[in-house]
């Protein structure tokens, strides 16, 4: 269970920062696209959008090897902290996906 929750996580830490590098790498006239996460967007703001995503992804793929390894958690917090991680995750994947869709920038949509 912890390697599934681990490995959600991951998947959907790359899918968030490649649908937010979609919905920030540009501009699209007529919306006004931010970073909701206060740490991200301060991140973005001082290393770039590209090199601030490859920070978020380092320090998030430490966390996860962290979690999955350390002995000094109980095995279920650790599925907990993943599963909340995930869940966190999967709303901002879900967000973003709905952001680059009325944008009209989807890859599905034939825009790019």
């Amino acid at each position: 269970m912890l390697r599934l929750f681990a490995g959600m996580t991951i998947a959907l830490t790359c899918a968030d920062h490649w649908t937010t590098y979609l919905c920030l790498h540009a501009p699209v006239e007529g919306f006004d696209v931010f970073e909701a996460n206060p740490v991200a967007e301060w991140l973005f703001s001082h290393a770039g959008l590209t090199a601030g995503l490859a920070i978020d992804t380092a320090l998030t793929l430490a966390a996860i090897a962290y979690l999955s390894m350390t002995h000094t958690l109980a095995r279920g917090v650790k599925i907990g902290l993943l599963g909340v991680i995930a869940f966190s995750t999967g709303f901002a994947v879900a967000s973003n996906l709905d952001a680059i869709t009325q944008m009209g920038i989807a890859p599905w949509s034939g825009s790019l």
